[in-house]
């Protein structure tokens, strides 16, 4: 999907020794004492390789495609007319054949039309049978199809073996894929440039992300293309080998290959290929390319209907509440290559990608650690709960542009659209019993018992952006995850790193589901915050998961605030165009993204901003701006005003301002007291006292801190002015609240020097 993959000190196709990949199995029948020359040749043409590369620098860059990295031949070579048939000593019959494609870095060959009856074997090998695929048997087919594993160079033997007496089948090859590129051409292209920016799934970045990597894996699609995907698990945890990966990525699933722990052991990159496990073929249960989804079962080599235990398999789990992840960590394998892990510590953006819906993605919008590259398109992006909540679809990222964007489908969305059925939606096929879960963990099958105990903190709400009000209030998602219905469990949280507060929940949550717990409402100082909060005593006994209780957010408060006014006109292309309002500190307040194409118009919002400088930040992922000529009637434009009065703009002669363009403007706030229309308190800040001023007469107040304790409280009378001693208290905010005659009540906050 993606630009290529920059490697510096690993070949790719280093292949040495012998090591059984594909297959059950097995080393063959046939070992010739004087070379191949008896084996009957079919040769095919070396493809127009420049050619090929040229179109694959068009396709690399438009990320709707997978990693292309052979040239299919056709053709219809079958065991009737093609190659030669032997006695064995054994009784038995062995047809073999040879398959040249001059100057191929690897061959790979996709079967149809195939039968091969109890008892007989296929191999396919190098000539120098050090690397073997087989014994491939009637299990590995599905709809008399099977695609093989790239064995190295660009010359390959068949062979098929049949019993004496048994039925012959037939073999018949559809497609003979000449491999021409690999990653080792960016690592010598990229050589003292970006550098090695991707981390092996190994390295520290991978260290907790151990089982999510066993679910990853390559896939090839097509007989030529690279792609990533994921085993996926369902509420029925059985192990179903469901794999999850990009609609752009589809071919015919029949002939595909997945491609298990192809990953180096260690950090480092290995010196030759490390060992991989490969199974091959699947049947399409669903895809839509609204979020670009694709959802197949493997069909071949499975053992018990489920992947091969010696494959050490995980399926991962999944979210699909739509609750924004806080952080994120995406598996993959850029370019076919090695394993990879990539960080984001950002919470992802709701998005979009191209021409798909409004919201329909989530957007990383930089990774702190590692990239994405071609070949990565489809592979899983996970929450900080270790879930999967889309695949990718596309983006910018890559090695010397860590900063540019890549945007996954979501799950949320791919979950059960709108008049959607059992094609094109997950629902059908990941929850079979319509439980209505909004997540599932990973399912490990060695794992032994599952979890009984596992409450979690799925989501926290009302503590992100900016609030114009001098409280919030704070929601979270309790989620259970283990068997046990969940009947009771405390919330513990806080603000600002002072986690002293408790809420102790009770209920009735059933595995798999989640409910919304409102906390009370709190006061804060003006300024950036963050909040947190964390279960515990489940049931009130002990969680057996400790890995999913905690969450937290960050927002700012901003009292007295003045009202400033964004006008943002789009051109067509609005799905190209992102912009953040930060402070001069660098916090984001403010941020827009995920419109919709050929709508062009003007959008309004309106912003509470205290007083300082900010920078208003309009991207255009494209590269022309909102400058809509000649597609659209007219170009867009950017206006901030506060009070009728401009800040900054960009109006449509500009619009044309490349990939970025920064307006930077202040306000000004010379208000020495906190007024409101009808009360007022003063002086603000106050070393010794307030005083309390209303149209409205007072019946009584409160002075309380920002965890909502009661510091002081009097009557006073019906009074409308009245004086409130700070003597004797701590510095920092508080609020003050009364109750008004006319029963109103009122509250303004105050800071004590």
């Amino acid at each position: 999907m993606k630009a290529p993959f920059i490697l510096t000190t690993f070949l790719f196709f280093a292949f040495f020794g012998y090591a059984q990949r594909q297959g059950s199995g097995g080393s063959g029948h046939y070992f010739p004492q004087q070379g191949w020359n008896a084996v009957p040749l079919v040769g095919f043409p070396t493809p127009d390789i420049p050619s090929l590369k040229a179109e694959d620098r068009i396709l690399d860059s438009l990320g709707d495609h997978p990693w292309r990295f052979g040239f299919n031949h056709a053709t219809s070579l079958n065991c009737n007319s093609h190659g030669v048939w032997i006695p064995l000593k054994n009784k038995g019959t062995l047809w073999l054949l040879r398959i040249q494609s001059p100057g191929a870095l690897s061959l790979n060959l996709t079967f149809d039309h195939t039968e091969i009856p109890e008892g007989n074997e296929l191999y396919v090998y190098n000539p120098e049978k050090s690397f073997i695929l087989g014994k491939f048997t009637a299990a590995h087919l599905y709809q008399q199809q099977l695609g093989t594993e790239l064995i190295p160079g660009d010359e390959i033997i068949l062979e098929y073996f049949v019993p004496e007496g048994n039925p012959r089948g037939f073999l018949q090859l559809s497609t003979v894929t000449h491999g021409y590129r690999t990653p080792k051409e960016f690592m010598q292209k990229a050589f003292g440039s970006s550098g090695n920016c991707n981390f092996n799934v190994n390295c520290p970045q991978g260290a907790a992300w151990q089982q999510e990597r066993n679910g990853v894996v390559m896939l090839v699609s097509g007989s030529n293309g690279f792609c990533s995907g994921s085993l996926i698990n369902n509420t029925l945890n059985n192990g179903k080998p469901y794999v999850l990966t990009a609609n752009h990525c589809y071919s015919n699933p029949a002939s595909w290959i997945f491609r298990f722990n192809w990953q180096s052991p260690t950090c480092a990159n290995p010196p030759a290929e490390p060992s991989f496990q490969s199974l091959s073929g699947a049947v399409l249960r669903a895809r839509a390319s609204a979020s670009d989804f694709c959802l197949v079962e493997i069909t071949g080599g499975l053992q018990g209907n489920t992947v091969p235990a010696a494959i050490a398999p995980y399926f991962n789990g999944w979210d699909n509440s739509g609750n924004t992840p806080s952080s994120a960590v995406g598996i993959h394998h850029p370019a076919g290559d090695i394993k990879k892990v990539s960080r984001e510590n950002d919470p992802l953006i709701s998005t979009t990608f191209g021409s798909c819906p409004a919201n329909s993605h989530w957007g990383v919008t930089g990774w702190d650690e590692g990239v994405t590259e071609g070949g990565s398109s489809g592979s899983p992006l996970f929450d900080q709960n270790h879930r999967i909540v889309g695949q990718l679809h596309g983006g910018a990222s890559a090695c010397g542009a860590a900063s540019l964007s890549d945007e996954y489908g979501k799950m949320s969305y791919s979950w059960n659209p709108q008049n959607s059925d059992s094609t094109n939606q997950l629902k059908y096929w990941l929850d079979p019993h319509q439980s209505n879960a909004s997540f599932v963990n990973g399912y490990d099958p060695t794992g032994g018992v599952p979890v009984q105990v596992d409450p979690a903190v799925a989501a926290v709400g009302g503590v992100s952006g900016t609030f114009c009000s001098d409280t919030v209030t704070p929601t979270v998602t309790l989620a259970n995850g283990g068997a046990v219905t969940l009947t009771s469990a405390t919330l513990t949280y806080g603000f600002d790193g002072n986690n002293n507060l408790s809420y102790n929940w009770s209920g009735s949550l059933a595995q798999w589901q989640s409910t919304t717990v409102s906390l009370p409402p709190a006061a804060l100082s003006n300024g950036a915050h963050t909040f947190q909060v964390s279960v515990t005593n489940p049931n009130t006994g002990v969680d057996e998961n400790n890995l999913n209780n905690t969450q937290s957010g960050a927002f700012y408060t901003v009292l007295n605030g003045q009202s400033v006014a964004l006008a943002l006109t789009l051109d067509c292309y609005g799905s190209e165009t992102s912009w953040e309002l930060l402070t001069a500190a660098g916090l984001t307040l403010y941020s827009g993204n995920g419109y919709s194409d050929n709508t062009p118009g003007l959008l309004t919002e309106t912003w509470c901003l205290d007083a300082g400088c900010y920078q208003y930040i309009i991207n255009d992922s494209y590269g022309d701006g909102i400058y809509g000529l000649p597609w659209c009637q007219s170009s867009g434009s950017v206006l901030i005003s506060s009070m009728g009065n401009p800040l900054a703009s960009i109006d449509t002669a500009n619009a044309n301002f490349g990939n970025q363009a920064t307006l930077t403007f202040c306000i000004t706030n010379a208000l020495n007291a906190v007024e409101t229309t009808n009360y007022m308190v003063h002086p603000n800040p106050a070393t010794h006292e307030v005083v309390w001023s209303s149209s409205l007469p007072v019946l009584s107040y409160e002075l309380v801190d920002l965890q909502g304790k009661t510091i002081a409280a009097a009557a006073v009378q019906a009074l409308t002015e009245f004086s409130i001693s700070l003597e004797g208290i701590n510095s920092g905010m508080y609020v003050v609240r009364c109750a008004l005659e006319n029963g109103r009540r009122a509250q303004l906050r105050i800071v004590k020097n």
